[in-house]
Protein backbone atom coordinates (compact mmCIF):
# COMPACT_ATOMS: atom_id res chain seq x y z
CA UNK A 1 0.00 0.00 0.00
CA UNK A 2 2.93 2.52 0.67
CA UNK A 3 4.87 1.47 -2.43
CA UNK A 4 0.94 2.59 -4.32
CA UNK A 5 0.97 6.19 -2.57
CA UNK A 6 4.18 6.53 -3.15
CA UNK A 7 3.94 6.14 -7.33
CA UNK A 8 0.91 7.65 -7.59
CA UNK A 9 2.48 11.03 -7.69
CA UNK A 10 4.98 9.76 -9.76
CA UNK A 11 2.58 8.39 -12.15
CA UNK A 12 0.86 11.64 -12.23
CA UNK A 13 3.56 13.74 -13.17
CA UNK A 14 4.56 10.96 -15.85
CA UNK A 15 0.96 11.31 -17.40
CA UNK A 16 1.32 14.75 -17.60
CA UNK A 17 4.63 15.71 -18.29
CA UNK A 18 5.61 12.77 -20.58
CA UNK A 19 8.05 14.83 -22.95
CA UNK A 20 9.79 16.28 -19.64
CA UNK A 21 9.42 12.44 -18.16
CA UNK A 22 11.15 11.35 -21.41
CA UNK A 23 14.02 13.75 -21.39
CA UNK A 24 14.76 12.93 -17.62
CA UNK A 25 14.87 9.39 -18.36
CA UNK A 26 17.08 9.61 -21.66
CA UNK A 27 19.44 11.77 -19.52
CA UNK A 28 19.22 9.20 -16.37
CA UNK A 29 20.16 6.34 -18.76
CA UNK A 30 23.25 7.78 -20.55
CA UNK A 31 24.72 9.21 -16.98
CA UNK A 32 23.92 5.12 -15.56
CA UNK A 33 25.04 3.66 -18.80
CA UNK A 34 28.42 6.09 -19.17
CA UNK A 35 29.10 5.02 -15.76
CA UNK A 36 28.39 1.09 -16.12
CA UNK A 37 30.98 0.89 -19.21
CA UNK A 38 33.34 3.41 -17.81
CA UNK A 39 33.43 0.83 -15.14
CA UNK A 40 34.03 -2.37 -17.25
CA UNK A 41 36.58 -0.53 -19.48
CA UNK A 42 38.66 0.37 -16.30
CA UNK A 43 42.22 -0.59 -15.83
CA UNK A 44 42.84 -4.10 -14.86
CA UNK A 45 45.27 -4.01 -12.18
CA UNK A 46 46.95 -7.54 -13.26
CA UNK A 47 47.72 -6.36 -16.71
CA UNK A 48 49.73 -3.29 -15.45
CA UNK A 49 52.62 -5.25 -14.24
CA UNK A 50 53.37 -7.01 -17.37
CA UNK A 51 52.81 -4.28 -20.07
CA UNK A 52 55.74 -3.78 -22.25
CA UNK A 53 56.57 -0.38 -22.89
CA UNK A 54 58.83 1.13 -26.04
CA UNK A 55 58.12 -1.63 -28.14
CA UNK A 56 59.64 0.16 -31.32
CA UNK A 57 63.08 1.03 -30.60
CA UNK A 58 63.19 3.35 -34.19
CA UNK A 59 60.69 5.35 -32.56
CA UNK A 60 62.54 6.75 -29.72
CA UNK A 61 64.83 9.47 -31.73
CA UNK A 62 62.44 11.90 -32.74
CA UNK A 63 63.67 14.95 -34.73
CA UNK A 64 65.12 17.78 -32.98
CA UNK A 65 65.93 20.62 -35.97
CA UNK A 66 62.55 21.53 -37.04
CA UNK A 67 62.21 25.06 -36.18
CA UNK A 68 59.15 26.13 -34.29
CA UNK A 69 57.30 29.96 -35.00
CA UNK A 70 59.33 32.20 -34.47
CA UNK A 71 58.33 35.95 -34.11
CA UNK A 72 61.68 37.00 -36.01
CA UNK A 73 61.31 34.27 -38.75
CA UNK A 74 57.69 35.57 -39.34
CA UNK A 75 58.88 39.52 -39.93
CA UNK A 76 61.60 37.99 -41.73
CA UNK A 77 59.48 35.95 -44.43
CA UNK A 78 56.92 38.77 -44.62
CA UNK A 79 59.44 40.83 -46.11
CA UNK A 80 60.28 38.71 -48.41
CA UNK A 81 56.80 38.11 -49.52
CA UNK A 82 56.12 41.96 -49.46
CA UNK A 83 59.72 42.11 -51.78
CA UNK A 84 58.55 39.23 -54.11
CA UNK A 85 55.83 41.72 -55.45
CA UNK A 86 59.10 43.85 -57.09
CA UNK A 87 58.98 43.15 -60.67
CA UNK A 88 62.78 41.75 -60.74
CA UNK A 89 62.04 39.72 -64.08
CA UNK A 90 62.26 43.21 -65.30
CA UNK A 91 60.34 44.92 -67.86
CA UNK A 92 61.11 43.56 -70.94
CA UNK A 93 60.13 40.06 -69.29
CA UNK A 94 56.57 41.86 -69.25
CA UNK A 95 56.52 43.00 -72.69
CA UNK A 96 57.74 39.22 -73.80
CA UNK A 97 54.95 37.72 -72.03
CA UNK A 98 52.70 39.91 -73.84
CA UNK A 99 53.76 39.83 -77.33
CA UNK A 100 53.58 35.91 -76.45
CA UNK A 101 49.64 36.05 -75.20
CA UNK A 102 49.08 38.41 -78.24
CA UNK A 103 50.37 36.43 -81.12
CA UNK A 104 47.87 33.64 -79.83
CA UNK A 105 44.85 36.03 -80.66
CA UNK A 106 45.75 37.28 -84.10
CA UNK A 107 46.42 36.46 -87.18
CA UNK A 108 48.50 39.69 -87.50
CA UNK A 109 52.17 39.38 -89.46
CA UNK A 110 54.16 38.24 -86.45
CA UNK A 111 57.68 40.39 -88.00
CA UNK A 112 55.46 43.25 -87.54
CA UNK A 113 54.29 42.50 -83.80
CA UNK A 114 57.69 41.89 -82.60
CA UNK A 115 59.41 45.01 -84.35
CA UNK A 116 56.13 47.42 -82.24
CA UNK A 117 56.24 45.76 -79.07
CA UNK A 118 60.76 46.03 -79.30
CA UNK A 119 59.86 49.72 -79.78
CA UNK A 120 57.47 49.85 -77.26
CA UNK A 121 59.93 48.34 -74.70
CA UNK A 122 63.16 50.19 -75.83
CA UNK A 123 61.41 53.65 -76.01
CA UNK A 124 58.68 54.05 -73.52
CA UNK A 125 59.63 51.32 -71.21
CA UNK A 126 63.72 52.64 -70.97
CA UNK A 127 64.80 49.36 -72.68
CA UNK A 128 63.19 47.25 -70.33
CA UNK A 129 65.89 47.97 -67.36
CA UNK A 130 66.51 44.21 -65.83
CA UNK A 131 65.31 44.89 -62.19
CA UNK A 132 67.16 42.01 -60.79
CA UNK A 133 69.95 43.96 -60.57
CA UNK A 134 68.17 46.02 -58.29
CA UNK A 135 66.62 43.02 -56.05
CA UNK A 136 69.96 41.44 -55.31
CA UNK A 137 71.32 45.18 -53.93
CA UNK A 138 68.41 44.97 -51.87
CA UNK A 139 68.91 41.57 -50.46
CA UNK A 140 72.39 42.30 -49.88
CA UNK A 141 71.69 45.35 -47.67
CA UNK A 142 70.12 43.24 -45.33
CA UNK A 143 73.11 40.13 -46.41
CA UNK A 144 70.68 37.93 -48.28
CA UNK A 145 72.56 36.73 -51.51
CA UNK A 146 70.17 36.28 -54.16
CA UNK A 147 70.83 32.81 -55.82
CA UNK A 148 68.25 32.67 -58.64
CA UNK A 149 64.65 33.97 -60.14
CA UNK A 150 62.08 32.50 -61.16
CA UNK A 151 59.54 34.05 -63.81
CA UNK A 152 57.08 31.04 -65.53
CA UNK A 153 53.66 32.34 -66.72
CA UNK A 154 52.08 33.76 -63.78
CA UNK A 155 54.59 32.04 -61.07
CA UNK A 156 56.87 34.20 -59.86
CA UNK A 157 59.42 33.33 -57.06
CA UNK A 158 63.17 34.57 -56.27
CA UNK A 159 65.65 32.26 -54.12
CA UNK A 160 68.23 33.56 -51.78
CA UNK A 161 70.56 32.82 -48.84
CA UNK A 162 71.35 34.27 -45.38
CA UNK A 163 74.99 35.20 -45.56
CA UNK A 164 75.53 37.23 -42.09
CA UNK A 165 79.05 36.44 -40.33
CA UNK A 166 78.46 34.58 -37.23
CA UNK A 167 75.05 33.41 -37.89
CA UNK A 168 73.55 29.59 -39.28
CA UNK A 169 73.10 30.42 -42.88
CA UNK A 170 69.27 29.42 -44.57
CA UNK A 171 67.65 29.61 -47.53
CA UNK A 172 64.20 31.29 -48.35
CA UNK A 173 62.08 30.31 -51.58
CA UNK A 174 59.58 33.38 -52.18
CA UNK A 175 56.34 33.98 -54.21
CA UNK A 176 54.76 36.56 -55.35
CA UNK A 177 50.66 36.70 -54.70
CA UNK A 178 47.92 38.04 -56.70
CA UNK A 179 49.00 40.78 -59.35
CA UNK A 180 46.03 43.30 -60.73
CA UNK A 181 46.74 41.16 -63.54
CA UNK A 182 43.67 39.39 -65.46
CA UNK A 183 45.83 35.79 -65.48
CA UNK A 184 46.64 35.69 -61.89
CA UNK A 185 42.80 36.38 -61.27
CA UNK A 186 42.34 33.14 -63.24
CA UNK A 187 44.60 31.51 -61.87
CA UNK A 188 42.71 31.66 -58.26
CA UNK A 189 39.23 31.71 -59.67
CA UNK A 190 39.97 28.07 -61.39
CA UNK A 191 39.37 26.65 -58.29
CA UNK A 192 37.32 23.08 -59.25
CA UNK A 193 40.08 20.72 -57.42
CA UNK A 194 41.76 18.16 -59.97
CA UNK A 195 42.98 15.06 -58.29
CA UNK A 196 46.49 15.02 -57.23
CA UNK A 197 48.69 12.34 -55.23
CA UNK A 198 46.29 10.81 -52.62
CA UNK A 199 44.28 13.75 -52.58
CA UNK A 200 42.62 17.22 -55.16
CA UNK A 201 44.25 20.21 -55.17
CA UNK A 202 42.89 23.67 -56.51
CA UNK A 203 43.12 23.08 -60.82
CA UNK A 204 44.71 26.87 -60.99
CA UNK A 205 47.27 26.56 -58.16
CA UNK A 206 48.59 23.06 -59.44
CA UNK A 207 48.65 24.45 -63.04
CA UNK A 208 51.15 27.48 -62.44
CA UNK A 209 53.27 25.52 -60.64
CA UNK A 210 53.80 22.05 -61.99
CA UNK A 211 51.99 22.46 -65.88
CA UNK A 212 52.70 25.92 -67.20
CA UNK A 213 56.66 26.59 -68.63
CA UNK A 214 58.78 29.34 -69.60
CA UNK A 215 60.33 30.21 -72.77
CA UNK A 216 62.96 27.10 -72.16
CA UNK A 217 60.07 24.73 -71.53
CA UNK A 218 61.22 24.27 -67.67
CA UNK A 219 57.74 24.39 -64.98
CA UNK A 220 58.28 26.58 -61.89
CA UNK A 221 58.82 23.66 -59.81
CA UNK A 222 61.74 22.69 -61.77
CA UNK A 223 63.10 25.98 -61.85
CA UNK A 224 62.80 26.05 -58.28
CA UNK A 225 64.78 22.75 -58.16
CA UNK A 226 67.50 24.00 -60.39
CA UNK A 227 68.18 26.66 -58.28
CA UNK A 228 67.80 24.40 -55.15
CA UNK A 229 70.43 21.81 -56.24
CA UNK A 230 72.88 24.46 -56.73
CA UNK A 231 76.03 24.26 -54.13
CA UNK A 232 75.47 27.87 -53.11
CA UNK A 233 71.99 26.60 -51.69
CA UNK A 234 74.24 23.72 -49.62
CA UNK A 235 76.07 23.79 -46.52
CA UNK A 236 80.41 22.98 -46.91
CA UNK A 237 79.25 19.05 -46.84
CA UNK A 238 76.78 19.51 -49.96
CA UNK A 239 73.64 19.02 -47.84
CA UNK A 240 70.87 21.14 -48.02
CA UNK A 241 70.38 23.73 -46.00
CA UNK A 242 67.18 24.92 -44.10
CA UNK A 243 64.95 25.54 -46.63
CA UNK A 244 61.96 28.15 -45.84
CA UNK A 245 59.08 28.79 -48.05
CA UNK A 246 57.07 32.16 -48.38
CA UNK A 247 54.11 34.03 -50.21
CA UNK A 248 51.21 36.53 -49.84
CA UNK A 249 47.64 35.50 -50.90
CA UNK A 250 48.72 33.54 -54.47
CA UNK A 251 51.85 33.20 -53.06
CA UNK A 252 51.45 31.99 -50.47
CA UNK A 253 49.06 29.35 -52.05
CA UNK A 254 52.54 28.52 -54.29
CA UNK A 255 54.81 28.28 -51.17
CA UNK A 256 52.62 25.44 -49.69
CA UNK A 257 52.00 23.72 -52.87
CA UNK A 258 55.98 23.91 -53.39
CA UNK A 259 56.51 23.01 -49.65
CA UNK A 260 54.41 19.65 -50.18
CA UNK A 261 56.21 18.68 -53.74
CA UNK A 262 59.24 19.50 -52.79
CA UNK A 263 59.98 19.54 -49.14
CA UNK A 264 57.38 17.89 -46.96
CA UNK A 265 60.17 16.56 -44.78
CA UNK A 266 62.44 19.46 -44.24
CA UNK A 267 64.37 21.13 -41.55
CA UNK A 268 62.63 24.27 -42.56
CA UNK A 269 59.41 25.85 -42.56
CA UNK A 270 56.94 27.19 -44.67
CA UNK A 271 55.36 30.57 -44.04
CA UNK A 272 52.20 32.18 -45.94
CA UNK A 273 50.03 35.41 -45.08
CA UNK A 274 46.96 35.91 -46.31
CA UNK A 275 46.65 32.19 -48.46
CA UNK A 276 43.52 30.69 -49.39
CA UNK A 277 42.76 26.98 -49.42
CA UNK A 278 44.42 24.85 -51.86
CA UNK A 279 43.58 21.47 -51.47
CA UNK A 280 42.38 18.35 -48.99
CA UNK A 281 43.34 16.83 -46.03
CA UNK A 282 44.52 13.61 -47.68
CA UNK A 283 46.61 15.48 -50.58
CA UNK A 284 48.87 17.11 -46.60
CA UNK A 285 49.04 12.92 -45.65
CA UNK A 286 52.29 12.26 -44.63
CA UNK A 287 53.46 16.04 -44.46
CA UNK A 288 55.91 16.77 -41.53
CA UNK A 289 57.42 20.13 -42.41
CA UNK A 290 55.79 22.97 -40.07
CA UNK A 291 53.24 25.03 -41.92
CA UNK A 292 52.18 28.12 -40.10
CA UNK A 293 49.37 29.91 -41.57
CA UNK A 294 49.21 34.04 -40.59
CA UNK A 295 46.19 35.48 -40.94
CA UNK A 296 45.13 39.10 -40.45
CA UNK A 297 42.05 40.13 -38.50
CA UNK A 298 39.07 40.22 -41.27
CA UNK A 299 41.35 39.77 -44.10
CA UNK A 300 38.77 37.82 -46.64
CA UNK A 301 41.26 35.71 -48.71
CA UNK A 302 41.99 32.91 -45.77
CA UNK A 303 38.19 31.99 -45.87
CA UNK A 304 38.32 30.79 -49.59
CA UNK A 305 37.59 28.70 -51.08
CA UNK A 306 35.02 27.94 -48.64
CA UNK A 307 36.01 24.86 -45.96
CA UNK A 308 33.42 22.81 -43.81
CA UNK A 309 31.02 25.31 -44.05
CA UNK A 310 30.78 24.14 -47.76
CA UNK A 311 30.01 20.79 -46.28
CA UNK A 312 26.44 22.10 -44.52
CA UNK A 313 25.48 24.39 -48.11
CA UNK A 314 25.90 21.27 -50.09
CA UNK A 315 23.41 19.00 -47.82
CA UNK A 316 21.46 22.28 -47.48
CA UNK A 317 20.52 22.16 -51.06
CA UNK A 318 20.62 18.20 -51.38
CA UNK A 319 17.45 19.09 -48.81
CA UNK A 320 15.87 21.22 -50.94
CA UNK A 321 16.43 18.89 -53.61
CA UNK A 322 14.14 16.65 -51.94
CA UNK A 323 12.15 18.74 -50.42
CA UNK A 324 10.68 20.06 -54.15
CA UNK A 325 10.49 16.66 -54.78
CA UNK A 326 6.87 17.33 -55.96
CA UNK A 327 7.98 20.49 -58.36
CA UNK A 328 10.76 18.13 -60.88
CA UNK A 329 11.39 21.62 -62.19
CA UNK A 330 12.84 22.81 -59.10
CA UNK A 331 13.93 19.69 -57.46
CA UNK A 332 16.58 19.46 -60.70
CA UNK A 333 17.92 22.58 -60.27
CA UNK A 334 18.79 21.94 -56.69
CA UNK A 335 20.27 19.01 -57.68
CA UNK A 336 22.28 20.28 -60.16
CA UNK A 337 23.31 22.84 -57.61
CA UNK A 338 23.84 20.20 -55.41
CA UNK A 339 26.32 18.42 -57.67
CA UNK A 340 28.50 21.97 -58.81
CA UNK A 341 28.75 23.19 -55.40
CA UNK A 342 29.95 19.32 -54.27
CA UNK A 343 32.84 19.53 -57.13
CA UNK A 344 34.28 22.55 -54.65
CA UNK A 345 33.40 20.72 -51.39
CA UNK A 346 36.51 19.15 -49.40
CA UNK A 347 38.77 22.25 -49.61
CA UNK A 348 40.48 22.53 -45.76
CA UNK A 349 43.58 24.74 -44.38
CA UNK A 350 47.19 22.93 -43.27
CA UNK A 351 49.28 24.01 -40.62
CA UNK A 352 48.78 26.22 -37.62
CA UNK A 353 47.21 29.26 -37.48
CA UNK A 354 48.89 32.47 -35.99
CA UNK A 355 46.03 35.35 -35.93
CA UNK A 356 46.50 38.89 -36.04
CA UNK A 357 44.13 40.95 -33.52
CA UNK A 358 42.36 44.36 -35.08
CA UNK A 359 43.97 47.73 -34.50
CA UNK A 360 42.39 51.09 -34.65
CA UNK A 361 44.15 53.34 -37.46
CA UNK A 362 48.31 53.60 -36.50
CA UNK A 363 47.53 51.69 -33.64
CA UNK A 364 49.93 48.93 -34.34
CA UNK A 365 51.36 48.85 -30.58
CA UNK A 366 47.86 47.11 -29.36
CA UNK A 367 48.29 43.94 -31.61
CA UNK A 368 48.33 40.84 -30.49
CA UNK A 369 49.11 37.41 -32.06
CA UNK A 370 46.82 34.39 -30.88
CA UNK A 371 47.41 30.82 -32.17
CA UNK A 372 44.69 28.97 -33.64
CA UNK A 373 41.65 30.58 -32.14
CA UNK A 374 38.39 29.15 -31.83
CA UNK A 375 36.45 29.45 -35.18
CA UNK A 376 33.66 30.52 -33.13
CA UNK A 377 35.68 33.95 -31.89
CA UNK A 378 37.05 34.59 -35.65
CA UNK A 379 33.88 34.96 -36.86
CA UNK A 380 32.45 36.70 -34.17
CA UNK A 381 35.68 39.84 -34.85
CA UNK A 382 34.87 39.33 -38.78
CA UNK A 383 31.08 40.00 -37.50
CA UNK A 384 32.16 43.50 -35.66
CA UNK A 385 34.83 44.59 -38.14
CA UNK A 386 32.17 44.38 -41.23
CA UNK A 387 29.89 46.01 -39.14
CA UNK A 388 31.95 49.15 -38.84
CA UNK A 389 32.96 48.67 -42.48
CA UNK A 390 32.30 46.58 -45.34
CA UNK A 391 35.74 47.01 -47.14
CA UNK A 392 37.40 46.04 -44.13
CA UNK A 393 38.14 42.16 -45.12
CA UNK A 394 39.31 43.68 -48.26
CA UNK A 395 41.85 46.44 -46.43
CA UNK A 396 42.96 43.58 -43.88
CA UNK A 397 44.52 41.45 -46.67
CA UNK A 398 47.40 44.13 -47.71
CA UNK A 399 50.60 42.92 -47.29
CA UNK A 400 51.66 46.29 -45.25
CA UNK A 401 49.62 46.13 -42.91
CA UNK A 402 50.87 42.66 -42.12
CA UNK A 403 54.29 43.85 -42.08
CA UNK A 404 53.86 46.55 -39.93
CA UNK A 405 52.10 44.16 -37.19
CA UNK A 406 54.75 41.50 -37.23
CA UNK A 407 57.63 44.14 -36.89
CA UNK A 408 55.95 45.28 -33.74
CA UNK A 409 55.28 42.11 -32.31
CA UNK A 410 58.83 40.66 -33.36
CA UNK A 411 60.45 43.76 -31.44
CA UNK A 412 57.65 43.56 -28.39
CA UNK A 413 58.43 39.65 -27.87
CA UNK A 414 62.48 39.81 -28.43
CA UNK A 415 63.05 38.04 -25.46
CA UNK A 416 60.61 34.91 -26.02
CA UNK A 417 60.66 34.82 -29.87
Amino acid sequence: MAITELAAPLLGFIDNNPSTFTFIASLISLIVGSGILSFLRRPKQVSQGEAIYFVDEKLLAPPMSRPGYSDRMAYVLAEMSSLAYYEFEGTGGTVLNAAQKFLKLTNADTEQVQRLLGTFADELLLKGVDSREFLEKILLQSNFKLLGTVNVDTTQAFVCRRVAAGESPYVVVAFRGTEKKIDDWLTDADAIPTPYGNGKVHTGFLSAFTVSMDAKGKTAEQRIEEILADPEAMDEQGQPLPLFFTGHSLGGALALLATRELADDSSGACYTYGAPRIADYEYFGGMKTPVFRVVNSADIVPRVPPGAIMSLIVKLVQGLAWITGFIPVASQLFKKLEALLDKLNGYRHFGDQRYLTDVKSGRFHTVKLLSNPPAIDRIYWMGQQIRLSFLTPVKSHGMEIYRKKLNHIANSRMKGS
